[in-house]
């Protein structure tokens, strides 16, 4: 049998007692958990704190979605400063990726036979608005989907598997879920990436400035927390299945609370048969018991 040293008994003694001394802490779970008894779905969840608690539920392998362009955004910035490549590199987008059936704004903005876009603009077409055609030219100049997961892994952060381009998903539903990655993972990568150093501070500035003007999602994390607070995020949604069930209803990201703190959440809807509104009902309340459980904690 392995004895745990004294001090890591303590130290477990201690965050044990903290939790279940803090009642702002029980408030929300309570909360959290009669949410998750309404939606006839698995929802994974997860809250890293300020202080650095993680409080989860269904912290399993689920389906990412778009979310994962977060982590290739990272990827690809990450690769460009090393190979020492410019953001205001030029892109040629040639017809043959103006593909007619995903979601494209970038496409709806090129003449119909192709033409260029730059490195920052593919970024910011496949994070703040979720372009599919943007996200997989990304994924072309980096290697694949497997450099976005190896990429993950060297930060140090498990979790995270990322097997498909957007591509692949649209050809085969069922890879789809092929992209999967537990909450608190996702939350470990927007902390990591808030501390500062993975890139450039101009770079940073940058990808903050992206997740930040996100299109999409305005009905999820975002619907729970005050009007005017700074919300960076990336959302993912599926198709449906033929029973009409939806894969994943995704939301992922950081919140700045008015003291300048900030907290990192996700929420997963897993196989929700469920409308759409209804799905992002549940992400804005589990948001809206986040923000009330932390704003007043100090």
């Amino acid at each position: 049998m392995t004895v745990k040293p004294l001090s890591l008994l303590i130290a477990a003694a201690c965050m044990l007692a903290a939790a279940c001394g803090d009642p702002g802490r029980r408030a929300f779970e309570k909360r959290v958990d009669r949410l998750l008894d309404t939606l006839d779905a698995t929802v994974g969840i997860a809250l890293l704190t300020p202080d650095g608690e993680t409080i989860v539920r269904n912290d399993s392998l689920l389906p990412m979605l778009s979310v994962f362009k977060f982590p290739l955004a990272l990827a690809v910035i990450d690769r460009a400063e090393r190979e020492g490549t410019s953001l205001a590199q030029v892109v040629e987008v040639g017809p043959e990726w103006l593909d007619p059936a995903t979601y494209s704004p970038l496409r709806d903005s090129l003449p119909a036979g192709g033409g260029t876009v730059t490195l920052a603009g593919l970024l910011r077409w496949s994070v703040s608005y979720s372009d599919n055609i943007a996200c997989d030219l990304l994924l072309q100049r980096i290697g694949g989907p497997e450099e976005v997961e190896k990429y993950v892994r060297s930060l140090g952060i498990g979790g995270m598997s990322i097997r498909a381009d957007e591509r692949a998903m649209h050809r085969d539903i069922a890879a789809q879920r092929l992209n999967a990655a537990r909450p608190s993972s996702v939350c470990l990568l927007f902390e990591r990436f808030l501390r500062g150093g993975l890139l450039s501070g101009e770079n940073e500035a940058r990808l903050r400035g992206w997740l930040e003007n996100c299109a999409s999602g305005p009905n999820k994390l975002k619907a729970g927390v005050p009007p005017g607070t700074v919300v960076g995020h990336k959302t993912g949604s599926s198709d449906r299945t033929p029973e009409g069930i939806r894969i994943a209803d995704n939301d992922a990201g950081y919140v700045v609370l008015p003291d300048g703190r900030r907290y990192c959440i996700a929420v997963f809807v897993t196989g929700s048969p469920a409308g759409d509104r209804t799905n992002a009902a549940v992400a804005a309340a589990v948001s809206a018991a986040a923000w009330e459980y932390l704003a007043g904690r100090r």
